[in-house]
């Protein structure tokens, strides 16, 4: 055993790193292109990135095995791209935006060229950015699960992630235990240094929105950028497009139309429909929990002085990075046994736990923004303190609201980890439904609930990169 997990450790830290390698790598050209020229579909182009940003990774790797045909080390790879290039260009590009870019203005006039002023002045100031986003995914690709364990092909494709679960499978609890303890000692000095270079500032500017943009021009700028572009575009795109082609299949296209029958599924034993609908409705309801523990915890942590109290409320908010999805699922489990608390609730209540951090973050980040002296400033004209509470800070907040839920709504239908250990015990939901389709070969069948459950992440998207 002790070969095992030495096998183990060093597969996910090696596939984890070249993943993020390759993933920053790649995604770094194509946020200079976007920061250089406007053309036609840039904001297109944004919102896929964000679409991809929250895929379920089961349709990640079908993706992948439709296009490339592989699996394996290879096939993990490749899945890890095709989800996290667009993470990395989306965040590198939000820095973009900030960027003081007087600074490149003044090494220009002093004669300094492209790269010169790429690798003097540009890098230096994303390289806070470039380090957060290189320890996010090293810790999203260290602890992924659903991508090794549908792709993977023996033992050293495994992650701790996937050896928690087949001890827990097994009723193993000491190995479990122990995989847990390595999984932690991996996770917890990189999370705390995420958060230290997630938390730098750059400077910036309010000169780079005021200056446009030229259009890039294939015959006239550097067609290199447009050979670029379409190798990105086939790495992440080209397996959704092979996705999609397959779903205009017959027996596809018959699985469709059996969502308007109420009888019971052949496999699942339940009508497809409700599988949707307890989906969907597990979403809703653990999606307003998330948002409403992140905005509490987000209020208390601004209201508290005392430092430990203000240590604990952000210890409350890591710590589900630190447990993992898996392990959120083993405690809730346990809980079900005992028959005390029904099996939606147990569903909804293990959703909150996994997502309301990140509909904290978000929340919290517009806190930041909102300066208390709006409020007393509308208290001095005499307005209430309640309707200052209303018409000013609430719509304040308000966007940071809606974002955290529709973040919290599509974390919800696509997650998987807690999911495959609890399975029937919160109702079957639509990543158990294509787990289970895929163990009987319905192959046609995984593909069609995957393409819906892709069209309610594209929704989800859609809420989530509106302008507020």
């Amino acid at each position: 055993m002790l070969y095992i997990i030495f096998i183990v450790l060093l597969f996910s830290i090696v596939q984890a790193s070249v993943s993020t390698f390759l993933s920053i790598a790649l995604a770094l050209p194509v946020a200079h292109f976007l920061y250089l020229y406007n053309f036609t579909g840039k904001r297109l182009v944004i919102a896929l990135a964000c679409t991809l940003c929250i895929m379920p990774t089961k349709l990640v790797a079908l993706c992948v095995q439709l296009f490339f045909g592989t699996s394996g080390f290879v096939g993990i790879i490749l899945a890890h791209l095709m989800l996290n290039i667009p993470l990395a260009l989306y965040i590198i590009s939000s820095t973009y935006e900030k960027l003081d870019i007087t600074l490149i203005w003044l090494a220009a006039d002093s004669g300094a060229s492209s790269w010169q002023c790429y690798r003097d002045i540009i890098f230096p100031l994303l390289k806070p950015t470039i380090i957060s986003i290189a320890l996010l995914l090293f810790l999203l690709h260290f602890a992924s699960f659903s991508i090794p364990l549908l792709l993977g092909s023996a033992i050293y494709h495994h992650t701790p992630e996937i050896m928690m679960y087949n001890m827990h499978s097994q009723g193993n609890s000491f190995f479990m235990f122990l995989f847990w303890l390595i999984r932690l000692l991996v996770i917890i000095p990189l999370f705390f240094a995420y958060n230290k270079y997630s938390h730098q500032k750059i400077k910036t500017s309010s000169a780079f929105y005021l200056t446009p943009k030229p259009r890039y021009k294939l015959f006239k700028n550097n067609p290199f950028w447009l050979i670029y572009g379409i190798f990105i575009f086939t790495i992440t795109l080209g397996p959704l497009v092979s996705l999609l082609i397959k779903a205009v299949d017959t027996p596809v296209l018959q699985f469709f139309a059996s969502l308007f029958s109420f009888f019971p599924d052949k496999t699942l034993g339940i009508p497809v429909s409700r599988v949707i609908f307890n989906s969907l409705l597990l979403a809703f309801v653990s999606g307003i929990g998330s948002v409403l523990m992140g905005f509490i915890l987000g209020a208390l942590e601004f209201a508290l002085k005392n430092k430990v109290s203000k240590v604990i409320v952000s210890f409350l908010t890591i710590s589900t990075f630190f447990v993992g999805s898996v392990g959120v699922g083993m405690l809730f489990a346990y809980l079900s046994y005992g028959k005390f608390i029904s099996s939606f609730a147990i569903g909804v209540l293990c959703h909150m736990i996994l997502n309301f951090p990140f509909a904290y973050r978000i929340i919290r980040a517009q806190m930041v923004l909102y300066h208390p002296d709006l409020h007393k400033t509308a208290q001095t004209f005499g307005v209430t303190f309640k309707r200052a509470l209303l018409t000013i800070a609430v719509p304040f907040i308000f966007p940071a609201l809606l974002c955290a839920f529709c973040i919290s709504f599509g974390l919800s239908l696509t997650e998987v980890g807690a999911g495959s250990v609890l399975q029937g015990k919160i109702g079957l939901t639509m990543p158990m439904a294509i787990r289970i389709y895929r163990k009987s070969g319905d192959q046609h069948a995984v593909i069609g609930l995957s393409v819906i459950l892709l069209f309610l992440v594209l929704c989800v998207t859609y809420l989530f990169s509106k302008e507020p």
